[in-house]
């Protein structure tokens, strides 16, 4: 499972250090990371990362020290996506597009950034007076200026399953938020009070009408759109007619792996690619690499 393994140290202990952001920016070894409204900067098939000691502050960024692998230290700059305009070589991405790029150590980054951006731009205010909030703790922190409650980053767990019938056959839906041809396993969020596995049966149920059995739990992936932890779980199907809300979920269908595999061939069928928790899941299943249309 992707992510499962972090490349990247994050050293929570010296956040408190107030002087950490400044000494980080100058430090040789650091890189600047650029997220806009659009996405991050990407270079090519990598993310365009500026050295600390070359970049040239606006005063409008908010800066983030995301952490250090064993040969940089990494801050995230937030920005307006004009700061691009006259860098030529560069563009901006989307998380969702960047999976299909990035290499697994730049993909865990955009993620970790993407979800304390996300966080950045949505807590303004102090929920308890709405006074102004400042950042903190190397931006991992926001604080009221007035009573001085603080603020920490806000994570939903949400599950996504492969559910397999008796037939060992898997369970995919075509989400409306889907291209047409897009087909994936089934996932919602968690509701209060509420265990992972019972989370896993009420929306399988609610999403496509199958009755889910035993389910065992097989890895997580941050997921920050806009927060999101998604717990990766297989199922145990009891019964077996489909029954789609309509709403969230137009269609649903029962795979055999020859029947995905020939699809897949095809083309007349796609599923998530890249580094994505639900791709791994159909790839377990599968029991090997998924195959792909051959490009027109």
């Amino acid at each position: 499972m992707s992510f499962a393994r972090s490349v990247y140290e994050r050293p929570v202990t010296e956040h408190d250090q107030p002087d950490l952001l400044p000494q980080v920016m100058a430090n040789p070894q650091s890189r600047v990371m650029l997220l806009s409204e659009r996405g991050a900067a990407l270079n090519g098939e990598s993310l365009f990362l500026i050295p600390g000691p070359d970049y040239q502050a606006s005063g409008k960024e908010k800066f983030v020290y995301l952490g250090r692998d064993k040969q940089h230290l990494f801050v995230l700059a937030i920005v307006d996506s004009s700061v691009l305009d006259e860098q030529t070589e560069s563009s901006w991405t989307s998380l969702r597009d960047a999976f299909n790029v990035l290499d697994a150590a730049q993909a865990e980054l955009f993620v970790e950034a993407q979800a304390i951006a996300n966080w950045r731009r949505n807590e303004v205010f102090c929920p308890r007076c709405g006074s102004e909030l400042r950042s903190s703790t190397s931006g991992w922190v926001q604080r009221c200026v007035d009573n001085g409650h603080e603020l920490f980053p806000r994570t939903d767990p949400a599950v996504i399953a492969a559910i397999v019938d008796s037939e060992d056959r898997l369970l995919l839906g075509a989400n409306s938020t889907f291209k047409s041809k897009m087909y994936s396993v089934l996932a919602g969020f968690v509701e209060a009070g509420e265990s992972l596995e019972s989370a896993v049966r009420r929306e399988i149920f609610e999403e496509s009408g199958v009755h889910v059995g035993d389910v065992a739990y097989r890895g997580s992936q941050p997921w920050p759109m806009p927060r999101s932890l998604m717990l990766g779980f297989t199922g145990e199907a009891l019964s077996t007619q489909l029954v789609p809300d309509g709403a969230e979920i137009l269609d649903l269908r029962w795979f055999t792996r020859e029947q995905l595999g020939s699809e897949l061939s095809a083309g007349t069928l796609q599923i998530p690619r890249g580094i994505s928790i639900a791709h791994a899941l159909i790839r377990n299943w599968y029991g090997e690499a998924l195959p792909e249309a051959p490009s027109k």
